[in-house]
């Protein structure tokens, strides 16, 4: 089978990975925006967590990874539930990790186990690994983290594809971790992240559509017109029954017309992410923090 992407281009997947490209669990990521309820307020904002999994399976393969750390890598964000992290803000995870909480329950249910079987693995072996190219603690590198910034950047235009092509060139697998050759790269890497959190997940107009989407959410829980299962589906699921309630359409169109934005005054707490890459340049190491040149 053979993909293409935006970001990386065409590649040839293995039947392993097509199979899980077709499952209902990978499917139901089309429907799930990467910025929450972003979409709300800026509709051209439509990137998936579908089209981010994808992408970052794919920079595991550019690097050199195995096939089970891609499969690790295309699965990871399959328990985001609809709307992504503003279920952490109504489930109370400032760590916004609720999808990892039920990451598990959510492999377990699905078709997953069952074609990874037919493929000579198991679940253990994807749940029972650490993963090092796809994950690292901040402030590393790791294809998640990467993905998400790379492609949220492009998306909202930030970046141009010259320079994301100019970014991955130098990135290389050192110790069995991302790390940079280029000390120009990693720096423009770090300042274009800096700018993804203080004017993309820190805009006041995308911080104004994910509180106000999440006071919404919060009323239609305690009112008992969705459950907290609900935000297994995707947006659109979900979205269809908010406005199924005359008070939730009421207040989705609010949003969509900026009500009272003039007066908003942001309320979310986002999460700390600062990065500081490694490098591996004539065979020494260093942080970039550390770099002299």
């Amino acid at each position: 089978m053979i993909i293409e992407d935006n970001l990386y281009g065409k590649f040839s997947v293995s039947a392993l990975i097509e199979e899980l490209l077709k499952s209902k669990a990978l499917e139901r990521l089309k429907g799930i925006h990467q910025g929450g309820g972003i979409f709300l307020v800026n509709p051209e904002l439509t990137l998936t967590r579908h089209e981010h999994s994808v992408g970052v399976m794919l920079l595991i393969s550019l690097l050199g990874g195995t096939e089970i750390e891609q499969v690790a890598g295309l699965l990871h964000d399959i328990s985001h539930t609809a709307f992504s992290h503003v279920a952490d803000y109504i489930f109370e995870h400032p760590q916004e990790d609720y999808h990892e909480e039920i990451y598990h329950r959510i492999l377990e249910e699905s078709e997953i186990p069952e074609i990874l079987a037919r493929h000579g693995y198991a679940l253990s072996d994807l749940t029972g690994k650490d993963f090092n190219i796809l994950e690292q603690p901040l402030p590393n590198l790791c294809a998640d983290r990467i993905d998400y910034a790379l492609r949220d950047l492009f998306y909202a235009g930030f970046i141009s594809m010259k320079e994301v092509k100019d970014f991955i060139s130098t990135m290389i697998i050192n110790e069995g971790r991302i790390m940079m050759s280029s000390v120009q790269r990693a720096r423009w890497f770090r300042n274009k992240y800096e700018i993804l959190n203080k004017d993309y997940f820190g805009k006041k107009e995308h911080l104004y559509a994910n509180e106000k989407l999440t006071e919404i959410l919060k009323y239609l829980l305690a009112k008992k017109v969705i459950t907290q299962s609900d935000f297994e589906r995707d947006d659109v699921q979900l979205l269809s029954l908010i406005e199924g309630n005359p008070t939730g359409k009421k207040r989705i169109d609010e949003i969509k017309r900026f009500k009272d934005y003039e007066e908003y005054i942001p309320g979310f707490t986002l999460k700390p992410r600062v990065i500081d890459p490694e490098l591996f340049i004539d065979k020494k190491y260093s942080r970039l923090s550390e770099f002299k040149s």
